[in-house]
């Protein structure tokens, strides 16, 4: 009875998920919003610039973006990090997934 209706659940969370996101992209076609292609949000990056300390006034392309990723196979960590500081975060992570783990199914 319980696994039948989280079976159910689970499904209908998959639907709402596609639904929204179908929904969501009509939307954001019907308003007109374009995406930057050289950008991760929706604002122009020449909106946004900022300048130099060089005291020309020159516009800094230079962006700074971190991040990494952590993949789980059992008790396995795959860690993937752009620096030392998400991959640090992630192995923290992944040492609390692997207690969990443990606990949970042995």
């Amino acid at each position: 009875m319980l696994g039948t209706i989280l079976i159910l659940l689970g499904m209908f969370v998959i639907i709402a998920v596609f639904i929204l996101s179908f929904i969501s992209g009509v939307n954001r076609i019907q308003n007109g919003e374009k995406r930057d292609e050289h950008s991760l949000n929706s604002y122009s990056t020449s909106n946004y610039s900022s300048y130099s300390d060089d005291g020309y006034g020159s516009v800094s392309d230079k962006t700074d973006v971190k991040g990494g990723g952590l993949i789980m196979l059992g008790p396995i960590p795959i860690i993937i990090g752009s620096d030392s500081k998400s991959a640090q975060t992630l192995i923290i992570l992944a040492i609390v997934l692997m207690v969990l783990y443990f606990l949970i199914f042995m």
